[in-house]
């Protein structure tokens, strides 16, 4: 498969009574984040296993919700979140517009090659704290009118410029994150992203390089005992961060650790 040759039609299976969903690049994940808080109707806590972050800003926000009550808000935009995660934000920013509306509440970055959690927010019992905040601003640099979703400056703390800032992340330890979440009931959502594993730029027999990193996943996986759902991004369009020749591989290597964690 070439990278953007054709769009990636999603797949549903489930293993365990654990939903997994397929999709191919990573914000394709949105509408069913939403579609989870509106099951829960509450925020939802996301594990992102990726060796990227995806906490960038600068997203058009959705239509306005003046006089709408929440879920209504969120229910009546069910029918257009599929064209906003395919078209309106891409992989490197659709985490932004999940804070805005209320549907991710915390999230725990877990990058594979490294042993430590990067936390935007922390689950505290029943509730979710120091999550990330973000503000809409009426116009983008050198782009057409509307409102735009940015994280908040003048509330959280940010590095890099422009389009290309994030949050900067209360760095944990895998024992921090499994307190968190040991007596969590709150629905959380894990987003795998294939990269993980194996990117581009990594060198080495790929079966050995996914096998040690899988290690440390499997940890990740074993502290979210009860998972709303977990999503594959396969990661080969837009661009490919994954090798096209492997991804396959890598894939069925994910799938056999969640059969092993929940199945």
């Amino acid at each position: 498969m070439s990278s953007g040759s054709f769009r990636f039609s999603p797949v549903d299976l489930f293993i365990g009574g654990t939903k997994i969903v397929i999709i191919d690049p990573h914000n394709e994940i949105v509408p069913y984040w939403f579609k989870e808080f509106l099951r829960h109707k509450c925020s939802l806590i996301v594990v992102r296993i990726d060796a990227h972050h995806d906490m960038f800003h600068y997203c058009p926000a959705l239509p306005a919700r003046e006089g709408r009550e929440k879920f209504q808000f969120i229910a009546r935009l069910m029918p257009y979140l599929q064209d906003y995660c395919q078209e309106k934000v891409n992989e490197g920013n659709f985490t932004c517009p999940g804070f805005h509306y209320s549907v991710v509440g915390a999230l725990y970055h877990f990058n594979p090659q490294e042993n430590q959690i990067d936390a935007y927010g922390r689950v505290s019992g029943s509730e979710m704290i120091d999550s990330p905040r973000t503000a809409e601003k009426s116009a983008h640099p050198n782009q057409r009118k509307g409102k735009w979703i940015v994280w908040d400056e003048t509330i959280t703390s940010l590095k890099g410029q422009s389009a290309k800032s994030s949050p900067v992340p209360q760095k944990i330890t895998l024992n921090d994150f499994e307190r968190d979440l040991q007596d969590s009931l709150l629905p959380t959502a894990v987003g795998f992203d294939l990269d993980g594993l194996y990117g581009n730029d990594d060198r080495g027999p790929p079966d050995e390089v996914v096998k040690k990193r899988l290690g440390g996943v499997r940890r990740v996986l074993e502290s979210v005992a009860r998972p709303a759902f977990i999503c594959l991004a396969r990661s080969q369009t837009p661009r490919s961060y994954v090798p096209e020749k492997i991804v396959d591989r890598v894939q069925e290597s994910a799938l056999g650790l969640i059969r092993e964690t929940y199945g």
